[in-house]
């Protein structure tokens, strides 16, 4: 189900009024059509919430491709109209307005949600995916938990620290992931805590792409584990080049070429596709080291990004 955001309110006045008219013209057999209660955070009203925890649709903090669903929103209702929302980036609270849309969807700091429950001692709310002016129901498939600051520490006597942890059944998920992606490398996923360089040679040097939360990205620094990307110099090659590729890094740390990043013409794809491999094997082996990602604590194969250029 995909709802388009400027059609929504229209579509749904439109239903009413067709249905209410094919009721009046069954004479006795009238039914009134109530519509939808419009969302209301009034009886939340200045309730500190803290998210507790975060889950994909089959119940668990991790997706296939190895994304975890982290708890770290904290949110205050100040009216219908404006919100109180922590970021980590300013570490204090930013005041945004919240704009209300049919079905219980409202937005607020740049991203749409869908209220699935609402009391004083918690809220659940589901992320809804947005693309252009349409939100995508059917891809909308975290689900975020929280609870009150008064529920947690006088009812439940814990913290969401404590609460948004990664379960059992999180470990055995990637366990059985791990145990696949080391024997079938097409089937690595993202490593939470991803691989690490380490240059052994003056001739090699590397730095990590960096991916800083902040508004443009909706506080989500995702990026930096799910594609973890190097830019990576050699001095005195035997000539100049610069390719992007990527490279699977297994559970020992071993580097093998997985793909390019750039478009290759079809008649340039094998002798480009050997010149990436040439210099894995003759710069990158001798030149650095890699430790490999891990998730949960175990060692897994996973996909980096390494921008190789070449200095002669």
């Amino acid at each position: 189900m995909s709802y388009n955001l400027k059609r929504l309110s229209g579509y749904l006045l439109t239903l009413l009024t067709l249905l209410t008219a094919a009721c009046n013209r069954q004479g006795t057999h009238k039914a009134v059509v109530k519509p939808p209660k419009p969302l209301s955070f009034k009886s939340i009203a200045g309730v500190n919430f803290i998210e507790v925890r975060r889950r994909v649709a089959s119940g668990l903090s991790f997706d296939e491709h190895g994304f975890e669903a982290e708890p770290s929103y904290k949110i205050t209702f100040l009216t219908n109209d404006s919100a109180s929302v922590y970021s980590p980036d300013k570490k204090a609270f930013i005041n945004f307005l919240v704009f209300l849309e049919p079905d219980s969807i409202f937005n607020v700091a740049r991203s749409y949600f869908k209220m699935k429950h609402m009391s004083k001692d918690s809220l659940v709310l589901q992320v809804l995916e947005v693309q252009g002016d349409t939100l995508h129901m059917k891809h909308s498939l975290v689900y975020m938990t929280f609870y009150s600051d008064n529920y947690l520490k006088n009812v439940l006597h814990t913290d969401a620290q404590t609460l948004g942890k990664p379960d059992k059944r999180d470990t055995l998920f990637i366990q059985k992931k791990a145990a696949i992606a080391n024997k079938f490398p097409d089937s690595a996923f993202a490593a939470r805590q991803p691989v690490t360089l380490r240059s052994l040679s003056s001739l090699l040097t590397l730095d990590r792409v960096n991916v800083k939360p902040d508004m443009s990205n909706n506080y989500d620094a995702s990026d930096y584990y799910m594609n973890p990307e190097f830019n990576i110099t050699i001095n005195k090659a035997y000539e100049d080049f610069s390719y992007s590729f990527w490279v699977c890094v297994d559970d020992k740390g071993r580097i093998t070429f997985y793909q390019s990043v750039d478009y290759i013409m079809p008649e340039y794809r094998e002798s480009t596709i050997k010149t990436i491999k040439g210099i894995i094997n003759g710069y990158l082996k001798a030149y650095m080291a890699a430790t490999p990602g891990t998730t949960l604590g175990i060692k897994h194969t996973s996909m980096i990004i390494l921008n190789v250029v070449g200095k002669k």
